[in-house]
């Protein structure tokens, strides 16, 4: 019965893969690229009008405005109105992108390690393979640890 369970837990791991986890970080840096310049055109009206600028119902015409190199587009005039100009919200906008995308690398790398998604989660380091197994096993089996490190040749001169 003990067998049949940890049949069963090895197939319930619901952890990401590596392959996962990349993609669903590249989709989440894509979305916060994207979300960036307007949450940045929100904060800056915010401090300008006293109220959160997000252009509702006109998201389609705000990046039109934004390919063009234009903020302001889909908000009400006299919240476009107060924003600086087009220059400095560029300036701004990149900063907030650098913060951002930054920000979503620290936490994707911190989630990696959490999930053990990464390709060391679960290994020893040498120090605690040392201290746990010994020093002296370790250095007698090295051909079989690492034999591309510490293989012995055989009489023939030939690799085993």
């Amino acid at each position: 019965m003990s067998m049949e369970r940890s049949r069963r837990a090895r197939f319930a791991n619901t952890a990401p893969s590596a392959g996962e986890f990349a993609i669903g970080f590249v989709l989440a840096g894509v979305f916060v690229f994207l979300i960036t310049p307007l949450v940045v055109q929100g904060l800056v009206g915010w401090a300008t009008s006293g109220g959160f600028a997000w252009p509702n119902g006109h998201l389609a015409s705000a990046y039109g405005g934004l390919l063009r190199g234009r903020f302001g587009t889909g908000l009400t005039d006299g919240v476009a109105a107060g924003l600086p100009g087009n220059a400095v919200m560029w300036v701004l906008a990149l900063i907030g992108e650098v913060l951002a995308i930054g920000a979503t690398v620290v936490v994707a790398m911190w989630m990696r390690d959490v999930t053990g998604a990464n390709s060391r989660h679960g290994l020893a380091t040498a120090t605690q393979a040392a201290d746990a197994l010994g020093l002296a096993p370790l250095r007698k089996r090295a051909d079989q640890i690492r034999p591309d490190l510490y293989a012995r040749a055989n009489r023939n001169g030939l690799l085993r």
